[in-house]
C-alpha cells in the first residue's frame, strides 16, 4: 500500500514539473519572439521610390529609418554595416558583394524602373523619332545610362547623349528650355507635369518589356545583414510587402505619411508619381532570373558596373 501511495506521489510531482518546464518553455518562446522587436531595427533608403515603398515601416515603433539623398550614403552603409536593412539600387549591391564581400544579403526586389524620355514636340514621339537627336541624360555609366543607351541600342537608334550631374539638373534643363529631351524618373516627371504641363513622354520600362519580354528591370532592392536571425528578416520582409501594398492600395494614407514626413513633394505630385514608381515586392529568389537578365545587360554594357561577375548563389536570401 505504502509503494502504491509513492507511486502516485511521484507521479503527481512528475506531472507538476512537467507543467512548469513547458510553462517555461513557452515563457521563454515568447520572450524570444517578443525581444525581436525590442531594439528598433535600422533601416537606410534613399529618397524617391524606394522611400514611398517602406513609408509604412518607417510608420512603425520597430524600425529607425534613415532617409538619405543619392547613392554615397547607402555605399558607405553596406561597407560598413551601420544599418540593418539597406535599400539600394540592384546592381550598386551586387558590385559591393562581388568586389569587397560585404555582409549582406538580397532579400526583395522593391522598384522596377522608373526612367521617362520628356519632349514636347508636336510629332509622334517614339523611340525612333529620337534618331539623330540630342538627349540631355542624368546619371553617366548609371542604371538610367545603361538602359537608355540598351533601348536605343536594340532599336538601332543614334543619339546624341549629353550628361549631366542630377535628374534635378536635368528636370531644370526642361523647365529652361522646353525644346529639349531629357531623361528624367519618377517623382521628377510628375513634378515637370505640374509645372510644365503638356509634354509627351516615354515610358522606358515598356520600351525594356518589348525587347526583352522581361516585366521590367529590377531597379532597386533591399539588402539585409548576414547576421540577422531569419526571425528578424522574414518579420521585416512582411512588414515590407504589407507597406508596398498599402502604398499601392490606398494612395491618400500614403501621400498622407510622405508629406507627414517631408518627402518633399506635394500631394498632387505624389498622386501621380506613385502609380508611376512601379512598386511591387517580390522576394530574392522569385525575382532571380530578371536580375540576372538585367545584370547581363549591365555586363554587355558596362562590367565595371557589377564588378565583372555575377553574383554566386549566396548573394540571394533564401
Amino acid at each position: 500500500m505504502k509503494k502504491f501511495i509513492t507511486l502516485i506521489f511521484v507521479s503527481i510531482i512528475g506531472i507538476f514539473l512537467a507543467g512548469c518546464v513547458a510553462e517555461t518553455t513557452s515563457e521563454a518562446t515568447t520572450e524570444e519572439t517578443t525581444t525581436e522587436y525590442i531594439e528598433p531595427m535600422s533601416v537606410m533608403t534613399p529618397s524617391g521610390a524606394p522611400a514611398l515603398a517602406q513609408i509604412f515601416i518607417q510608420d512603425s515603433e520597430h524600425y529607425n529609418v534613415d532617409v538619405v539623398v543619392g547613392p554615397d550614403p547607402l555605399v558607405a552603409a553596406l561597407a560598413s554595416g551601420s544599418h540593418d536593412f539597406v535599400f539600394a539600387p540592384t546592381n550598386v549591391g551586387a558590385k559591393l558583394y562581388t568586389a569587397a564581400g560585404i555582409d549582406y544579403q538580397f532579400l526583395a526586389a522593391v522598384t522596377f524602373g522608373n526612367y521617362f524620355l520628356v519632349s514636347n514636340q508636336e510629332d509622334e514621339f517614339t523611340i525612333s523619332s529620337l534618331e539623330g537627336k540630342e538627349i540631355i541624360v542624368f546619371g553617366q555609366n548609371a542604371t538610367s545610362d545603361i538602359v537608355l543607351q540598351y533601348i536605343l541600342e536594340e532599336n538601332g537608334v543614334t543619339a546624341t547623349l549629353t550628361y549631366v550631374d542630377s535628374v534635378t539638373t536635368a528636370s531644370s534643363t526642361y523647365i529652361a528650355d522646353d525644346t529639349k529631351i531629357i531623361l528624367t524618373a519618377e517623382p521628377s516627371l510628375s513634378i515637370l507635369e505640374v509645372t510644365v504641363p503638356g509634354f509627351q513622354f516615354i515610358d522606358l520600362q515598356d520600351e525594356y518589356e518589348d525587347i526583352t519580354g522581361e516585366s521590367s528591370y529590377p531597379q532597386a532592392g533591399v539588402f539585409g545583414k548576414t547576421d540577422l536571425t531569419s526571425v528578424q528578416i522574414e518579420r521585416f520582409l512582411d512588414d515590407l510587402e504589407d507597406s508596398i501594398n498599402l502604398v499601392n492600395s490606398n494612395h491618400d494614407l500614403a501621400i498622407e505619411k510622405a508629406i507627414e514626413f517631408e518627402y518633399g513633394f506635394t500631394a498632387t505630385v505624389l498622386e501621380m508619381a506613385i502609380p508611376r514608381c512601379h512598386l511591387d515586392y517580390v522576394s530574392a529568389s522569385d525575382v532571380k532570373n530578371d536580375l540576372e537578365a538585367y545584370f547581363n545587360l549591365i555586363l554587355a554594357m558596362n562590367p565595371t558596373l557589377l564588378g565583372g561577375v555575377l553574383p554566386n548563389e549566396d548573394f540571394y536570401y533564401n
